[in-house]
């Protein structure tokens, strides 16, 4: 089926490929072999993702398994998944939203308790079948540690890891 620019009502030239999803908030999100959309007369561009409160679990699942503290952009992401305010958010963590602001802004390391703290609450927000608690006594509690790269893709119309 043709799609039409909803700009100048051009043919979009459509193709498969890797997209950055920096709307997640996070620098490091790579979508695999979705659907992109542009226009070859004004340069607009589309990304048609589907599922997307499935896409956004998928990237909270993947932070979740990530052996490294939470930077923080995931802490602010995983803030926002659980569709929490700052100050709901340090409620519930235990400190005030200061501390909070000072994680997300990485101007503060986010302390290894706060971080399996808020591990087990995200985890707790939906039915995980394949989390095991012993994956947090395997949390690398550098001070720096290194983004980690997600990269998904729909699978059987499902998000899933791409590795």
């Amino acid at each position: 089926m043709m799609k039409r620019c909803k700009e100048c009502s051009s043919e979009m030239v459509i193709s498969r490929e890797a997209y950055r999803y920096n709307e997640s908030g996070l620098p490091n999100v790579v979508l695999k072999d979705v659907e992109i959309r542009r226009c070859p007369n004004c340069g607009t561009q589309e990304v048609p993702l589907p599922r997307v409160a499935e896409l956004h679990r998928a990237i909270a699942v993947v932070l979740v398994h990530k052996a490294a503290r939470f930077l923080g952009a995931e802490v602010r992401y995983l803030r926002k998944y659980m569709g929490w305010s700052g100050v709901d958010f340090a409620s519930h963590m235990g400190v005030n939203p200061e501390t909070v602001s000072r994680w997300e802004n990485d101007k503060e390391v986010i302390s290894s308790q706060s971080d399996r703290l808020l591990r087990l609450i995200v985890v707790r927000g939906w039915p995980v079948e394949d989390y095991s608690v012993d994956d947090l006594t395997k949390i690398d509690d550098r001070k720096d540690p290194p983004p980690v790269e997600v990269e998904l893709r729909v699978r059987d119309r499902r998000w899933q890891s791409a590795a």
